[in-house]
């Protein structure tokens, strides 16, 4: 088997037309987070790992932000480009990162990550960020590692984190907690963080 991040990357990139197609509603708190984070940067830039399809830059662009998308999977980054979006692939694992920018913004991405590659990510996105600036993401809450073909039928990797180990890690890479919230999932509950540079 190979590293669990590059086969859920292929995973992303071979299903990613049926993830697009797949019926979706923004829940009630995930839409509250994203206009919190909006609010936080009042009309300033974001740099979203793992844009996806591009709905949560939608939505936060709507708060007058500006919102730099990137993927690891071509596949979403061409879809985002067909719909008149600018977009860039970003293996956040091994790319750096680029620019200046008030947030880094990942939604349901970070979770993909080993422990030791997601202190590499919160260090790098340290680097990007202005003074004060932030760092926005979720996670599924637990102990562990698993693996799931739910949603596309094809293998892709979690790591779970409980409150105490995302403190510590983001601590000591340049970051100060602002607010860690559990929210209820169908399956899993899930850490929705922000954070700011200090």
């Amino acid at each position: 088997m190979g590293d669990a991040g590059d086969i859920t990357l292929a995973s992303y990139e071979a299903g990613a037309n049926l993830y697009a197609a797949r019926p979706y509603v923004m829940g009630e708190a995930m839409a509250r987070y994203l206009a919190r984070i909006a609010k936080l940067v009042e009309g300033g830039t974001i740099l979203e790992l793992g844009s996806g399809p591009g709905r949560d830059a939608e939505y936060l662009e709507t708060f007058g932000v500006s919102v730099t998308r990137t993927d690891g999977a071509l596949a979403f980054v061409e879809m985002m480009r067909a719909q008149g979006f600018t977009a860039e692939v970003l293996d956040m694992r091994t790319e750096q990162f680029n620019g200046t920018y008030d947030a880094v913004v990942a939604n349901a991405v970070l979770l993909h990550l080993r422990r030791d590659e997601f202190e590499v990510v919160a260090r790098k996105s340290r680097g990007v960020v202005s003074v004060e600036g932030l760092l926005a993401f979720t996670v599924k809450k637990g102990d562990g590692t698993s693996w799931s073909n739910a949603k596309l039928g094809l293998p892709r990797h979690y790591t779970y984190w409980q409150d105490s180990q995302l403190r510590q890690v983001l601590g000591s890479t340049g970051w100060e907690t602002l607010s860690i919230e559990t929210v209820v999932g169908s399956t899993a509950d899930w850490l929705f963080v922000i954070a700011r540079a200090n």
